[in-house]
């Protein structure tokens, strides 16, 4: 569509913002339906709701109309050379809702307005129908004696301090619905296979649970952990009188779990079709998006018990909205005194901090202490200095002179340097083609990994992965005619729901002996095989944006900064970047980018966020 096709051009912002890209055919399009609806958009309108649709994009589910046109694109990013200019002054909201675009949420208008939030009207909705779901679910509690099961579980300890696995397998029998959060090594799969076991003792019948995470990687990892900490519990099991055979482990994608939860024909079904387990478990929740929590929720009765699992310190989601964060707002562990009286009731006895707060806050837990990286470990205080945002320039380079497991280098993206990096991964490549399995060759690439915050541009993992692979061509370590040879690595870029393998699952290429290329596609606990032409969504994962690195975890994590400061390098990214390392991270880069970087905390501008905290 041409920028003057059906849509009047009266402002010479929209005008550039075309030719900068930034209004695209989506937003035109939009802007083309509304005029036809609403007659030619006023310039407060048009921009609003071009914004709106450029926020979303971008994960926000709402616009702030408390700032400025020219801080809407401040917060957004500026692109490369970019030159738009925008007004400087607040939106008038009286002038938007003449306009007739938007209203309150229970007018059936394209938009909603509330405070100064300004929405898509569906995205509103959803959150308003999900804090809702949450505060009812969270405001009810039961009351059992469990003490017997308790002392099994949990061996008694001589600690003074609070044991808050504990306290999050107790809460799972008393309330519906519960959030545990907490960082790498605090317990979290622990504290899973503990919940499943409890539940699952005082029930007079097999429980119907449901075990799942937003990618099939992180789903995968879920169950081979849970499966290991299950097995620590088998000599408790047997006296208990269940067997691991009781207690599932296998987990699959959130999406697969609601697969069929969905309705055929044009009609809207005549009843909700919900889930029919007893308990659903949800890892690495804070992945997941608006849209996917609020299908979950949908079809979630009140018979049956979420709990939703993550670190809310970690990356929010890619598409739009936090959930997951946005929820998890009280500053510390803590609870109502109803609440601790339950908790004593069901056979606790420990001295609990008790705060005045919403249902919400009662029904989460904080894992705070972690058994991975203790005081000895420079990766865990390396994550706890940046989850702090301590910028003191001084004290984090003393943790990478002090300790044996982190490392920074001083990095400016040199041809020398770059060269450097490549020749390390072509002798990576050398060895894996010595390898005849797959699982091999998968667990080769799983020990080390580089991580950037970008993926185009020239420090970005789409440039990297070709410069390496072209290397690799030029310098006859590879020989073949087309993408694939033996050993590649690769990550799918889509869910395919017909081959069963979804966006974040690792791969390689093999050679079978007749010289023939087959794609093995790790998702979940599976290792798949097919064709290597089933599929074109996939691209090499030597390099691999830190997005997409969320739910996996590496021996060796090397951190590529970019060369200069840049809006997506978050303190959250970073946390993310240090927390997948499990033995080493190298920080490769200027301090001072990293020291920025560590400042700038992740803004997510979303309506749930803010009927949270009220």
């Amino acid at each position: 569509m041409g920028k003057s096709e059906n849509i009047r051009v009266d402002y010479e912002w929209w005008e550039r913002g075309i030719e900068t890209g930034r209004v695209g055919r989506y937003e035109r399009e939009m802007v083309r339906v509304l005029e036809k609806e609403f007659g030619t958009l006023p310039e407060s309108s048009r921009l609003t709701a071009l914004f709106t649709s450029l926020f979303f994009k971008a994960g926000h589910t709402t616009l702030p109309l408390d700032k400025t046109p020219a801080e809407w694109l401040t917060i957004l990013g500026s692109l490369t050379d970019e030159i738009w200019e925008l007004p400087d002054e607040k939106i008038d909201i009286s002038e938007l809702k003449k306009s007739r675009i938007a209203g309150s949420v229970d007018e059936l208008t394209p938009f909603t307005i509330d405070g100064d939030n300004f929405s898509f009207r569906k995205n509103r909705v959803m959150e308003n129908a999900l804090l809702q779901w949450f505060m009812e679910k969270s405001n009810k509690s039961y009351n059992t004696d469990i003490s017997d099961y308790i002392s099994k579980i949990f061996p008694k300890s001589d600690a003074d301090e609070v044991d808050w696995q504990k306290i999050a397998v107790v809460m799972s029998m008393l309330k519906p619905f519960l959030i545990i959060s907490g960082g790498p090594g605090t317990g979290k799969t622990t504290t899973v296979a503990k919940i499943l076991v409890l539940n699952q003792m005082i029930s007079d019948r097999p429980l119907r649970i449901a075990l799942a995470a937003p990618t099939g990687k992180a789903a995968g990892r879920m169950g081979e952990a849970l499966q290991i900490e299950l097995e620590k519990l088998n000599p408790f099991l047997a006296d208990l009188k269940l067997n691991l055979s009781q207690i599932p482990s296998e987990s699959m994608t959130v999406h697969r779990l609601l697969s069929g939860t969905k309705t055929r024909g044009l009609l809207p079904p005549v009843e909700r079709n919900y889930l029919t387990h007893d308990l659903i478990i949800i890892d690495e929740a804070s992945m997941m998006d608006l849209q996917l929590m609020s299908r979950l929720t949908r079809h979630i009765s009140d018979s049956t018990k979420l709990i939703l699992l993550g670190d809310k310190d970690q990356l929010a989601s890619v598409e739009a909205g936090s959930v997951f964060a946005d929820l998890c707002q009280k500053p510390e562990n803590g609870f109502r005194s109803d609440t601790i009286q339950l908790l004593n009731e069901a056979g606790l006895n420990e001295n609990l901090p008790a705060k005045e707060q919403s249902g919400l806050n009662d029904a989460i837990v904080y894992l705070t202490k972690s058994y991975r990286f203790g005081r000895e470990s420079g990766i865990g205080q390396l994550a706890e200095f940046v989850k702090r945002g301590d910028q003191n320039s001084e004290d984090i380079l003393k943790l990478f002179t002090e300790f044996t497991d982190i490392h920074h280098h001083n990095f400016a993206f040199d041809k020398e340097e770059i060269d450097k990096i490549l020749k390390g991964l072509q002798s990576g490549v050398k060895t894996v083609l010595k390898l005849q399995s797959a699982e091999e060759i998968l667990n080769f690439w799983k020990k080390s990994v580089w991580l950037t915050p970008l993926r185009s541009g020239l420090t970005g993992t789409d440039r990297l992965n070709r410069l390496l692979e072209q290397v690799l061509h030029s310098d006859r370590t590879i020989y073949t005619d087309g993408d694939w040879y033996h050993g590649r690595p690769v990550i799918i870029t889509e869910n395919d729901y017909n081959l069963g393998i979804f966006n974040g699952d690792m791969g390689v290429c093999v050679k079978d002996k007749e010289g023939k290329h087959w794609l093995y596609v790790e998702s979940g606990s599976e290792l798949k095989r097919f064709n290597i032409n089933r599929t074109s969504k996939l691209e090499p994962s030597y390099f691999l944006t830190v997005h997409k690195s969320q739910g996996s975890e590496f021996d060796r994590v090397n951190l590529l900064l970019p060369r200069a400061d840049h809006s997506l390098l978050t303190r959250e990214l970073i946390y993310t970047a240090v927390t997948r390392a499990k033995s080493e991270f190298n920080l490769y880069g200027d301090m001072e980018i990293f020291l920025s970087g560590i400042s700038r905390k992740t803004q997510r501008y979303t309506g749930l966020k803010e009927k949270v905290a009220r």
